[in-house]
Parts: C-alpha cells; sequence; structure tokens
C-alpha cells in the first residue's frame, strides 16, 4: 500500500499514462500527473510542492527528470522498470483516500495544487457519463492535455469507465485530426476552443 505517497509521473499519451495513473491509484497513491510540454522550473515546482516521493517516468523524459529525482533524492521509476517487477497483492483502497492532485494554471499566482479524493472522481464520472450519454458504442478521439481534469476526468476516466473506444494522440495537429475524422467512426471529440 502506497499509504497516499505522492506519485509525480512523466508519461505520454497513451496505454503507458492509463497504466501508470491507474495503477497509482489501484496501489493506493496520489497521482501527480506533470505536463509534458513543461519547462524544468515548472516540473521542479510540482513535484516538489506536491511532496512527491517518488517520480514514474516514461523513457522518452527521462533525462528531463532524472536530475530533478537525484537533486530532490526521489524515487526514480522509468516506466518499462515497472513492466518487469514482480506482481505485488493490491490494498484495498478506501473511497474517501486521495487519488490525485492536479495543479491550476497559475494565472493569478503560483499553480496550486487541487486535490481529488476517489469519490469526488467517481461522482463527477458517474455524473457526466448519465448527463452525456456515454456508452460502450462510443469512440472518441484524445487529444487534450493529461494534467489538467478535462483530459483526465471528462474525457479518458469517463471513455474508460463507460467501456467506450479511446484513441489517444500526444496533442492537437489538425492535419492528424482530420485524417483521423475521416478514417474513424468516431462518436465524440472534445477540444479546448483556443
Amino acid at each position: 500500500d502506497l499509504q497516499e505517497d505522492r506519485v509525480a509521473f512523466l508519461v505520454p499519451s497513451g496505454f503507458d499514462y492509463v497504466a501508470t495513473q491507474w495503477g497509482i491509484w489501484r496501489a493506493g497513491g496520489i497521482a501527480v500527473p506533470l505536463a509534458v510540454s513543461h519547462p524544468r522550473p515548472e516540473l521542479e515546482y510540482v513535484i516538489t510542492d506536491a511532496d512527491a516521493a517518488t517520480v514514474v517516468v516514461h523513457p522518452e523524459f527521462a533525462e528531463r527528470l532524472r536530475p530533478i529525482a537525484q537533486e530532490l533524492d526521489l524515487r526514480f521509476i522509468l516506466t518499462t522498470d515497472l513492466l518487469t517487477g514482480a506482481a505485488a497483492p493490491l490494498p484495498e483502497v478506501d473511497a474517501g483516500r486521495r487519488a490525485m492532485i492536479l495543479y491550476t494554471s497559475g494565472t493569478t499566482g503560483k499553480p496550486k495544487g487541487v486535490v481529488s479524493t476517489h469519490d469526488n472522481i467517481q461522482a463527477q464520472v458517474t455524473a457526466l457519463i448519465s448527463a452525456w450519454g456515454w456508452t460502450p458504442d462510443d469512440h472518441i478521439l484524445h487529444v487534450l492535455p493529461l494534467h489538467h481534469t478535462h483530459g483526465i476526468i471528462n474525457v479518458l476516466t469517463c471513455a474508460l469507465w463507460s467501456g467506450a473506444i479511446c484513441q489517444m494522440l500526444p496533442g492537437f495537429k489538425a492535419d492528424e485530426v482530420w485524417l483521423r475524422f475521416i478514417d474513424s467512426d468516431l462518436t465524440l471529440f472534445m477540444a479546448v476552443p483556443t
């Protein structure tokens, strides 16, 4: 049981992201997703402010975070190393426990960590699935950032919770999105209107 240890992670959009975040939750940790677009000072700020005990990193970003983890004396784990470890019994995680810390955009000062419990996440996801009519027949193209609530909860978690298909891209690229619109049987799409 990670006993609500904060685990910061920098993983690109895709299966590894989902496995990392949901693995942290299932092991009793608090997930602290980092933005792949943020420079070192912002990454270091979030890791420090969240009081992360561990940093999980995809090999693509290892050299960006390894120096930070070493300087702060944090446990540093590559996602590829997690695939080879022995399976351990998982704890029962109470729904009232803290699940995630997301950081605000910091428009009026330094970004602030906002804590969500498993109960909070479940309430938001089940309300959105009901309100938006998500079904297992849905197919969404996911291009939103995975360090904010809309990308993590409103799209990714709703899709997975409802059994829908979630096709993930690393970001919004108009030409690739248009090709996916043409070549896929998408039923949903959400993006930032800028």
